[in-house]
């Protein structure tokens, strides 16, 4: 009797330990892929594209900044136009940035398999660590900036706790729309052209430039149904502490985007299993 329990303890320790070793394996695998991505993006052509994609919100910011300033439109909250506005796009292009991002991370025939372990999550995971890592630089700069240089004493965030948790729950969605726009690029490759149009154009309906607690009820409803637009009013509460709560529902954040990862793992994986097989 005790052989035998001694021999399912030894089998249980045993998985234990191929488990860890699995664990260990997986790690190291991820670590070897973000520093060959990190390697591979340290030149010209990472400068180009960190540049490219830190400077568009930036230059969206400032033009509608200027824009407003000169037709004199005052800021929908707060004291600062450029403030309010940034805490609008910042958190959208993050959605939007994140989405191309892993999408090129999982594009066929972008990368050549040099590692046993290696599979396409794991050049998710990296893209999209590197690009949480390049877009929390660029906005800590950005609202320090803000700060330090102009004044702005709400560019810091009164709940930064708050600010890293929406940012978070916004980044997942991006990464999961990014592996959901790989699975239908497979099949509708004009998907590809589309997307980035319809991201940029979603950034009218998400509230930048607007409150959306204080549009009219007979349309609150439907600017209701964009998560995005949660996701952004859940960030300006970090900056804001009386920002309007209507239209913040965190758990309609959180249950899109834990609905989007599972379908954009199950699609992806599916998806890549189809095109083997069909070789």
């Amino acid at each position: 009797m005790s052989s035998a329990a001694a021999g399912s303890g030894g089998g249980f320790r045993g998985e234990v330990d191929d488990f860890r070793l699995a664990l260990v394996a997986q790690w190291r695998t991820l670590v070897a892929l973000f520093f060959r991505e990190a390697e591979m993006r340290r030149g010209q052509s990472f400068a180009f594209s960190f540049l490219a994609y830190a400077l568009e919100p930036l230059i969206i910011i400032a033009t509608i900044s200027i824009l407003f300033s000169v037709l004199g439109v005052a800021p929908r909250y707060g004291s600062s136009l450029t403030l309010f506005l940034a805490t609008g796009v910042v958190p959208i292009y993050m959605f939007i940035h994140t989405s191309m991002r892993v999408r090129t991370a999982v594009a066929p025939g972008l990368h050549r398999i040099r590692y046993a372990m290696e599979q396409p999550l794991d050049h998710v995971i990296v893209h999209a660590a590197l690009h949480m890592i390049s877009t929390s630089i660029m906005a800590i700069g950005f609202f320090g900036s803000l700060y330090y240089f102009a004044g702005v004493d709400q560019a810091v965030p009164f709940e930064p706790l708050t600010a890293v948790k929406a940012s978070l729950a916004i980044f997942v969605m991006g990464a999961s729309m990014g592996m959901l726009n790989a699975v239908i690029a497979r099949f509708l490759p004009i998907w590809d052209v589309l997307w980035p149009a319809i991201a940029r154009a979603s950034l009218h309906f998400s509230g930048p430039y607007f409150v959306a607690a204080f549009l009219a009820p007979n349309v609150r409803g439907y600017f209701a149904l964009n998560p995005i637009l949660h996701g952004v009013n859940w960030f300006r509460h970090a900056f804001y502490p009386f920002y309007p709560n209507q239209m913040t529902d965190h758990g309609f954040v959180l249950t899109v985007g834990a609905v989007m990862l599972t379908a954009a793992l199950l699609l992806l994986n599916s998806s890549v299993r189809y095109l083997e097989d069909k070789e």
